[in-house]
């Protein structure tokens, strides 16, 4: 399993509810997996992957309402991708750091906002 990279989403009806996708490379395909739900896709490209994925979180959350089973519907995947889906996390966010490094050292820091 190769890590290509940890992203958020949300479904549009709920965007409060932050959605943690790991995408994998295993075996020449793309695996998208959605880590709050234990949901995965595959594909032979990250969109067709992703597209898949939303196309599962769908049916899942279909199955869900149509069972009476929303109790249930939270169900973290395995801690080997959580803790994949946070490495690629960091590492995005210290290349992020690195990247504009400058503005950091030229700018004073006026504020800290939060999302």
């Amino acid at each position: 399993m190769t890590i290509l990279k940890a992203l958020t989403g949300s479904i549009e009806n709920l965007p409060s509810l932050r959605l943690h996708i790991l995408l994998t490379k295993e075996d020449d395909v793309i695996v998208a997996r959605c880590l709050d739900f234990s949901v995965s896709s595959h594909g032979n490209s990250e969109t067709e992957a992703l597209n898949s994925l939303s196309d599962s979180i769908k049916d899942y959350i279909g199955h869900a309402i149509e069972h009476d089973a929303l109790d249930e519907i939270i169900d973290p995947d395995e801690d080997e991708f959580w803790e994949a889906f946070r490495k690629s996390e960091l590492q995005d966010e210290l290349l992020n750091i690195k990247e504009n490094i400058d503005i950091l050292k030229t700018k004073k820091i006026n504020e800290v906002t939060y999302a």
